[in-house]
This record gives C-alpha cells, structure tokens and sequence, in this order.
C-alpha cells in the first residue's frame, strides 16, 4: 500500500551558513564554498556585510585559500592524515609507530636491544622492528635469555608440527610451502644483522629414500626428495652437512645405518631412520619449501615424516659494530646524511667526558650538531633557515658514567624530538608556516665538529641513519687517527697497580690509590719509614674495634738485624693477639692466640735479615682453621690448625696494632717497613697524610717516609698519535687541472706575446731617435790649426769643402 503526505517546512528568517551560534559553534565547517543561493536567491561573495557574518579574520571572502596539507601525506607507515585551517595531525593508531608522523618505532630493535632496556625474564613475545624508523614493518618473534649472556631470536612458521607424508612417489610430488611469521625482506634483514642463525630440519621414514646416495660429484643429482631455499634454489645438502655435498650429516660423519650410503634414509633397511640436522648457511637461509618422494602408496608400507623447526638467530651485528674515540679531535666522516623534511638518527654511547659534540653536519647556512653537556644532559640543535632550533633531555642521573645509554633523535614537518635511554623524552614544535627542508652539505661527522672541536672521547655503537645501520667498524680497518675498533678503554690494561681503582678517561686515565697502601700516579709508590730501635708506630681502633676470621695483612720490610718486632695486633678485652717477626735467627715467625691455644708458624729455609726486601702476606680461610703464608713471589704456603667445633677462631675485639715495637718491648725492629696494611686499614698512609686522623701516631725518634730502597714500577710511555695531514686524491686534483679552459689559456699566451713584441718594437725606435751620425772630412794640414779660420787658411784644398750626399733640405727664409 502506497501513501502520500505533503510536508510543509518553514524556516526562519536567519540562515547560519558553515557553523552555529551557542553549544555547538565549536563544529563549525573548515574549507571552501561558492554559489551560495537560497530559493534562487545568490549572493555574491563580495556583497556580505561585516555585520553578517562573524569572526572578521577567519573569513576570506572571493578566494580559496584552503591547503591540503594532507596531499601528499605526510604521515609515515602509513599513519592517517587529517587537518584543521591551521595544520595537519597524524593517526599513527595500529602502525607500530608514534611521534607527529609516525616516524619513531614503538618496538624495539632486536631481542638483544629489548633486554638493554627492559628487566627479562628467560622468555619474552614481542614485535621487533629490525630497521627502526625504515620501510620494515614489526613482526613478532620469541626471545630467550640465558645466563650466560646469549639471546635468542626464534621465528616461528605454519608447520613445525611433525607432518606424515604418503602416497607420493614421484620426486619432490609432496610440496610444502612454508609461511613465517614475517616477509622475507623481513627476515634477510634480521638475517644480516645476526651473527649466526640455525633451522633444524628432519625426516624420519621407512623404506623411502631421501637423496638416492651415494651420487659422485660427476653424475646427475636425482634426490626424491629436497628443500628450498630463500632464493628458491633447490638445495643438494640436507641439515648437517655441507652446501654442495649430497650428503646428510650421518654421511659426513661417517656413521650412517648404511656405511655405503651418505644418509640413514638411503639404506632401505627394515626399520624406522632419521636424518636430521641443523643448517646454519645464512645465505640459503630461511627453508622457503620443501619437498618429498618415494613415499610409495596408501596401501604400502612406504612412508616419512618430516619435522621443520623455527628459524633462530644469536647476537645482533648492530650491538657489535662498535668503535672506541682514544683522541679529541679523532673523527669518523660519513657521507653527507641527507635529512630533508624527516629523518632520524639513532646510536648508543659509553663515555666519562661530561662536554663534547658526538655529531656535527652543516650546509651553506643549515646545521645539526647532538651533544652531551654537564655530564647529565644530551642537546639536539639545528638550523633550517628560520633561525637554530634546540631540544634536550636533561636525566636526574649521569650519563657520562662509562655505561652504555641510547640517544634517538628524530626532526619532521611538525616538531624536533629526542629520546634518551628509550624513556627520556623531549620534543619543540616548528614555528608555525611552511617547514623547509635541512640541507646539508659536508660530510656526516661523528666524534666531532667539522673542524675537529670540542670532541668526544668514549665508545659509540649502533648508529643508525633513518634506519640505516652505519659500518663504523669498517673505517676503523683503514687505520683512522685515534680511532680503535671494539670498546676498549685505556683501563683495559688494568695500568693502576696494587688493587688502585681506575677511573676511564678513554684518552687517558687516572688511579684511586686511597684503597691502597701505595701512592702515585699508578698506585706503585712505597709508603715507607725507616724504624729505630726506640721508634714505635701505634693505631687505636678507638672503639670501633673489629673482629675476624679471615684477616688480610701485608708488610713489607728490609733489615740487616736479623730479629725485631714488625707488626702485631692486640685485644686487652679479650687477650687475643697476632704477631709478626723476624726470630735471632733470621726467620719470619707468626705468632697467634684466637682463644682455642696459641700457635706460632715459621717460613722454613729463608734467612730474612740479610738486607733484602720482602713482601709478607699473611691470612686465613676455612673459617680461620687454616693460615695462608706467602713470602715475596714464592707460592703459598699453607698451615692447618685442629680446632674444636665448639671453638671460636675469631679474632675479637681488637683495640691496637703497632708497626715496630709495642709499649711492653724496650727495643724494637730496625730498618725499613712499608706498604703495611690490614683488611682496609693502611697506618703508614695515615699517618704520613697531611691532617692526618689522630688515631695513628708515633712514639721515640721522630720518623720520616721512606721508600724503603723500592723503586716505583712504571709504564712505558704511550705512543703519541698526531693528526696526519689531509689526503689529496690526486684523481680530482689533476681532473681539476685538466677542466682548466685551454681556449683562454691560448689567448692569455697570445696577449703576452704580442704585448712583448709591442715592447720591442717602441724601445727600439726610442734608442733610434736619440742616435745621430756625424761625417767630418778634415782637410789636411788643418789639424794643426788653432782656431778655424787658420783651418781654412793652411788646409790644403782650401774653402772647397765637399758634404756628404744624402739628401736635400730646402730652407726658404721670407
């Protein structure tokens, strides 16, 4: 059934054109209209009045000047683009990216890098994104953790299941393709970047042969069965054995079921065999398909089963590709990064310098230069056009602690962005207009400036360029000024000598000797006093006295006097002592009373006393029942004591220890004592110090410091690298030189000579006007004339002179 209603509609007398006025003026239309009309009615967009519409100056009438900011889309990975009047936003919701375009991953690189930022456990499923910000999308895999340091990478497939096979006689009949959990481009990428990757293969079968071995290198490969490779190449090795082999890993091995056949399938022996094994080529890596034979029919008893595993890959090349800054001004120069309108930048660092410039790039005006600054904070600044933008990220601990810490810097359309250890964040927006490209020229300098200042000292690895890793270890290999493969700094070498701290410099060190008895530049200088008879060095613990069961004492000493008091330990609260001491007789004694019984131990077969220097260590273990003895360099000795298990071999409450004599002895130990210390007690350190503590002190003949006759050890002097001059690649000199314009060459040439011959020709007609040529035929007889009329007067053909006939000249006097 059909109806009709007439509706009638009436309006009012205000028509609100692109928004509303009250609750929802804030939903107002943004973009362009024209031929506005109501009942036929068109209005001109130059005929609205000021009072008929509101916002003065966001209307522009008899213009569109709406920008698509959207076209092309700025938004990366695939982010979805929207706009107001005023700019654009990107949905980066589902990418697997964030920031203003979707630019920075959310996943971290590799498993390795996951466990650098994250507390793990033995096992974790997470998404990597092998290349960061670049064209890879993440893809999930499973990381394993082991104690000793190794992580795994494991990705998984659709079939490792064990799967049957039969009924498929004809070679390679059985086909199965298999699908990761990530693209090939996806999985070559993590294949490059791992160390070493691994897929166990396996097939167990009865009476179905695998490759129909043994086939001789000569003849004709007709196996039933095979895998192919990521390349689809069809391989002729199974897992186990060796690219090109035909064999399986029972064949390589020799211990196959059949010894005149190179795999256990082969033999056709009544039974069930496998052959199984890794592959662990890179470059065949991952199996992309496999395929099956000789599996007979149904009703036969011809069958396999085959078992794929996951792909899994150890270490992450990107971790490894690290390189050690040793000088200031040491440099690695990259080609120019050419950043654009987006680009990001990521690398890991390890240093003790607290102000240095890691990265630096310039053009003819632009710039970017990454900094550490103060020890706790890293800068992002950059120029392009406007005027220099900054960003940092100052952290509440810091950074130039010799650890590792991670730096991402990201620039786009919208704002500059940095990340620090993937959870410091800072970012500044571009100024508002139209954002121009960077444009950078020089080369991509790390280390330093583009001239050489204010470097860095320290380890950087992982550098990335838009998601590109950069080869800084390859430039290492061309034997760069101050520059070393690996992390290694000048600690490595352990330089601070007697258990002295070290403290990395990387382009230099220094040791902390205060938990030593030693001073110096490397912990390696005595601290020494030359005892009296009458001298006596006392420490009082003070109160804070101390109990034991495996004490560390050291005393060295020289003497002539073969017997004296070295060093001694007392507890008047508990009557426990120690003792140590050179006997009459010239030997080394230790004498002790823990509570159980005294005991005295003497070093056999040494004399001591004969002006030697020696080195006495003296300790316990195994709960104070045995006493270690070492003497010099000489191996330990070790002596036992029988103690009750209802004894106490602690050593208690100790009040005192006394270097030389104690205050019942009237004569003590004379010679040399030095490097005396006891758990983390040095006495001679303290007391020589200056405002030394007042509870070390010496009694008798005052004493002064003495090195005891010990030389101090030094290093060897490091090796001092300079700056080598610049290269010239004399290719591009002498290409240079060759461009020279030959044409203009000629000419310059022309004009010389022509100049030249100008010259030659005006001197020479200078030098003939000023010559003249004088002709005089004096008579004879007239040189004897004295004036010339007497000339005339005695010449012999008198006035009848004749001139000479080259030319005539005619004076006409009027």
């Amino acid at each position: 059934m059909r109806t009709r209603r007439i509706l009638d509609m009436v309006t009012g007398p205000i028509y609100m054109i692109g928004g509303m006025i009250g609750i929802e003026s804030s939903r107002g239309f943004i973009g362009c209209m024209r031929m506005i009309s109501i009942d036929g009615n068109y209005k001109l967009p130059t005929d609205w009045k000021e009072e008929e519409y509101c916002c003065k100056n966001e209307i522009v009438f008899d213009a569109c000047q709406m920008m698509d900011r959207c076209n092309p889309n700025p938004c990366k990975h695939f982010g979805v683009c929207r706009q107001n009047s005023d700019e654009f936003f990107c949905d980066c919701a589902n990418t697997g990216y964030t920031g203003a375009v979707c630019h920075t991953s959310l996943n971290p690189l590799s498993c390795e890098a996951y466990k650098n930022i994250n507390s793990v456990n033995q096992r974790a499923d997470i998404k990597i994104d092998v290349d960061g910000s670049g064209p890879l999308k993440p893809f999930p895999v499973v990381c394993e953790f082991y104690t000793d340091g190794r992580v795994r990478t494991i990705l998984r497939h659709n079939n490792e299941r064990m799967t049957p096979v039969d009924g498929f006689q004809e070679p390679g009949s059985f086909v199965q393709d298999i699908i990761y959990d990530a693209d090939m481009d996806q999985i070559e990428a993590l294949l490059n970047r791992s160390t070493n990757c691994r897929q166990r293969i396996s097939y167990e079968c009865v009476h179905s042969k695998l490759f129909n071995s043994p086939v001789p290198q000569g003849d004709y490969f007709r196996p039933n069965s095979w895998w192919v490779s990521r390349n689809n190449q069809k391989m002729d090795y199974w897992g186990g054995a060796l690219p090109g082999s035909r064999k399986c890993e029972c064949g390589i091995l020799g211990n196959c079921a059949d010894p005149t056949k190179w795999c256990n399938c082969d033999s056709d022996l009544d039974g069930l065999f496998e052959d199984s094994g890794d592959i662990t080529e890179k470059e065949y890596l991952p199996v992309k398909q496999l395929r099956f034979g000789d599996t007979g029919t149904p009703v036969d008893d011809k069958e396999g089963r085959y078992t794929l595993g996951p792909l899994i890959c150890e270490g992450d090349d990107l971790f490894k590709n690290v390189v050690t800054f040793r000088i200031v001004d040491a440099s690695i120069n990259l080609p120019t990064f050419d950043i654009g309108h987006s680009g990001d930048i990521y690398f890991e660092f390890k240093t003790t310098i607290e102000n240095a410039v890691i990265i630096h790039s310039k053009g003819p005006t632009d710039y970017i230069k990454i900094s550490i600054n103060s020890g706790n904070q890293i800068q992002f600044q950059y120029l392009a056009g406007s005027g220099p933008l900054t960003v940092s990220v100052q952290t509440s601990y810091r950074l130039a602690d010799n650890r590792w810490h991670s730096v991402s810097v990201e620039r786009n359309r919208k704002e500059a962005r940095i990340v620090v250890d993937g959870a410091l964040k800072n970012e500044v927006r571009e100024p508002p207009g139209p954002v121009r490209a960077l444009h950078l020229t020089s080369e991509f300098v790390v280390g330093a400036t583009t001239d050489y200042r204010d470097g860095y000292v320290g380890c950087i690895r992982a550098l990335l360029l838009n998601g590109q890793l950069q080869d800084l270890r390859s430039y290492t290999r061309q034997n760069l000024y101050g520059i070393s493969e690996g992390c290694m700094g000048k600690c490595e070498s352990s330089p601070c000598l007697n258990n002295g701290t070290c403290h990395e410099r990387y382009d230099g060190y220094s040791c902390d000797c205060r938990w030593t008895a030693f001073k110096g530049p490397i912990c390696a200088d005595e601290i020494g006093v030359n005892m009296r008879p009458s001298s006596i060095i006392k420490y009082d613990f003070m109160g804070s006295w101390r109990s034991t069961i495996s004490e560390k004492i050291r005393v060295g000493f020289t003497t002539t006097n073969p017997k004296g008091f070295l060093l001694g330990l007392f507890s008047n609260i508990s009557g426990e002592y120690m003792t140590i001491m050179v006997s009459n007789s010239g030997h080394l004694r230790v004498v002790f009373d823990f509570g159980f019984e005294r005991q005295e131990v003497i070093f056999p077969n040494k004399h001591f006393g004969l002006g030697q220097y020696h080195d006495v260590r003296v300790g316990r273990k195994n709960s104070g029942a045995i006493l270690v003895l070492q003497v010099d360099n000489y191996e330990p000795k070790e002596f036992s004591f029988n103690i009750k298990t209802s004894a106490d071999a602690q050593f208690n409450n100790i009040q005192y220890m006394y270097i030389g004599r104690n205050e019942s002895m009237t004569e003590g130990f004379a010679g040399c004592i030095s490097r005396v210390e006891f758990d983390d007690i040095y006495p001679l350190k303290l007391l020589f110090q200056e405002d030394g503590p007042g509870n070390v002190r010496s009694f008798g003949t005052p004493l002064t410091e003495d090195f005891c006759g010990v030389e101090p050890i030094t290093h060897p002097p490091d090796i001092i690298e300079t700056r080598p001059p610049p290269q010239v690649d004399e290719e591009k000199v002498r290409a240079a030189y060759n461009e020279t314009d030959t044409a203009i060459l000629g000419s310059v040439l022309a004009v010389i000579i022509i100049a030249l011959i100008i010259m030659a020709v005006l001197i020479g007609r200078y030098m003939s006007r000023h010559k003249g040529e004088y002709l005089t035929q004096e008579d004879k007889g007239a040189e004897i004339a004295l004036d010339p009329d007497s000339a005339v007067v005695h010449s012999a053909t008198g006035h009848q002179v004749q001139k000479r006939k080259n030319g005539l000249f005619k004076y006409k006097i009027e």
